[in-house]
């Protein structure tokens, strides 16, 4: 992969992963997002987001190297 492709990738990694967390956050009265009252999306949501964080960091480090 070229600079410009690794880069492009892992802005938008990074975006997504921290859109996803930030999405997730609870309200003020301490409640989950109705998507993550449910027993198997509190196990593979977290998986997701922090999949998408890992491969952000990973190909800005790559880009930058």
């Amino acid at each position: 992969m070229n600079l410009a492709t690794s880069l492009v990738l892992g802005v938008v990694s990074l975006s997504i992963g921290l859109g996803m967390v930030w999405f997730a956050m609870p309200n003020k009265q301490g409640e989950n997002p109705r998507f993550l009252r449910f027993g198997l999306a509190q196990m593979i949501y977290p998986v997701t987001a922090l999949l998408f964080l890992v491969i952000g960091v990973a190909q800005l480090i790559v880009a930058l190297a």
